[in-house]
């Protein structure tokens, strides 16, 4: 289970690398439903940034792998991916596992799909 205390955790992380990278973006983390467990959005992201983000990780979670490779399946030619309501194909998206199992998901929505996903990757730390 993915508690509120890890969240803030992994937010915190994902902030710091953001600031590292000098991006305003924004920052969500669900639980293995896809439900909003934290959400942040940084001074000058736009409130678009919170709805793909919380879109990347509900994604991420649900579908167990990075949303850029969702991304690199649409762009090689299999766009029935795109007919799931409400997911997001765009890189930016993580899973969260813990012991192997998938715990919820962040998605960070602000830069480029790979510098986003190189702030959620970041946030993850070893253990991610």
């Amino acid at each position: 289970m993915l508690r509120l205390a890890d969240a803030q955790s992994i937010a915190t992380r994902a902030l710091q690398a953001a600031t590292e990278k000098q991006m305003n973006v924004a920052i969500v983390i669900v639980n293995r439903e896809g439900r909003v467990i934290l959400a942040q959005r940084m001074d000058d992201a736009s409130f678009m940034n919170m709805a793909l983000a919380e879109a990347k990780a509900a994604t991420a979670a649900a579908a167990g792998v990075q949303t850029s490779l969702l991304e690199d399946a649409v762009n090689q030619g299999k766009p029935s991916l795109l007919s799931v309501p409400g997911s997001a194909m765009i890189g930016g998206g993580v899973p969260i596992m813990r012991a192997d199992r998938i715990v919820g998901g962040i998605g960070v929505s602000g830069g480029s799909p790979k510098d986003d996903e190189s702030i959620a990757t970041e946030s993850l730390g070893p253990q991610g």
